[in-house]
C-alpha cells in the first residue's frame, strides 16, 4: 500500500468514528511533538455549513431539476406549435445559438422600447 492510499484510508476510518473518547485520544497522538508533526496553523479545518449556506434536500433538487427541464422545454419550440416553416425555425435556431456564444447583441425590454420610440420619431 503506497503512502497516499494509506492515508485516505486513515482519514476515511478516522471520519467514520462518533466515538468522542477515541477521537480525543487520536488528537493526542497527532499533538504530540514529534519532529514531523505538522503545525495546527498550517492544517485545514472542514467545518459544517453556517446559517447562510444554503443546504437543499433530494426531494428539493428534484423539484428544482424538473422545473429547470420544464422551463428549457418552454424555450424550445416544436414546429407544430408556431406558424413558421422549417426554413424560419432554423434560422431562429442558427441566431439563438450566435446570441448563446456572445455573437449578437442583446438588448433590455427598456432599450428596445427607447430605440423604438427613437424609431417613431424618425
Amino acid at each position: 500500500m503506497d503512502l497516499k492510499t494509506l492515508k485516505l484510508e486513515l482519514f476515511e476510518r478516522i471520519a467514520l468514528i462518533d466515538d468522542e473518547s477515541l477521537l480525543l485520544v487520536i488528537k493526542r497522538a497527532l499533538d504530540a511533538p514529534r519532529g514531523y508533526g505538522i503545525p495546527n496553523e498550517q492544517m485545514s479545518v472542514v467545518h459544517e455549513p453556517s446559517g447562510a449556506e444554503r443546504t437543499f434536500t433530494w426531494q428539493e433538487v428534484q423539484r428544482i431539476l424538473e422545473e429547470d427541464r420544464l422551463q428549457q422545454r418552454a424555450l424550445r419550440h416544436e414546429s407544430a406549435d408556431l406558424d413558421l416553416s422549417e426554413d424560419e425555425l432554423a434560422l431562429l435556431d442558427e441566431r439563438r445559438e450566435r446570441h448563446m456564444k456572445g455573437e449578437s447583441r442583446s438588448y433590455t425590454w427598456q432599450q428596445v422600447e427607447e430605440n423604438l420610440k427613437k424609431d417613431i420619431e424618425r
